[in-house]
């Protein structure tokens, strides 16, 4: 006791003044620091949920991006796909046509082969026709003696073979 007099210290105002601190800190602790306190924890949470979710939502955008490439890689290969069966189909359509077409121009090949056939027998039929009537003027000039229509026919065949 005697250092606090020494050092001018009443100690009735300094148990006065601790009680006065003890209230003030109860009060503030009570009241002010607590929901403070509470507010800052609270807070701390939400930023620690923030921080989850981020994780969380990059997470998901990773899935997703991969999922999206795999879609993208999925549609080309069936685009692929499509292409090629159009390209066999083409490939086949076209094989059709031409073959078609080739059958067509042998038909048409065929015909006309036939019609030139035809043309030329009958060109060959009234070329013999008209040989023969030269044939026969010739030997009516050449023979002044008229023979009869077989001896004609005979000599007109003969000169005709001989002609072949």
């Amino acid at each position: 006791m005697k250092l606090i007099t020494a050092l001018g210290l009443d100690y009735r105002i300094l148990i006065a003044q601790f009680l006065n601190f003890a209230i003030l800190l109860f009060v503030l602790w009570r009241f002010a620091y607590r929901p403070v306190f509470n507010i800052l924890e609270e807070r701390r949470a939400k930023i620690a949920k923030g921080l989850d979710d981020g994780v969380e939502a990059e997470k998901k955008l990773l899935e997703a991006q991969d999922d999206k490439k795999e879609i993208v890689a999925l549609a080309k290969k069936e685009a692929n796909e499509i292409i090629e069966e159009a390209k066999k189909k083409a490939e086949i359509r076209y094989q059709e046509i031409v073959d078609k077409s080739k059958a067509d121009i042998k038909i048409i090949i065929n015909g006309e082969k036939e019609k030139i056939a035809t043309e030329r027998n009958f060109a060959i039929k009234e070329i013999k026709k008209e040989a023969a009537s030269m044939i026969a003027l010739a030997l009516a000039k050449i023979l002044p003696e008229k023979t009869d229509a077989k001896t004609d026919a005979e000599m007109i065949t003969k000169v005709l073979k001989e002609m072949e």
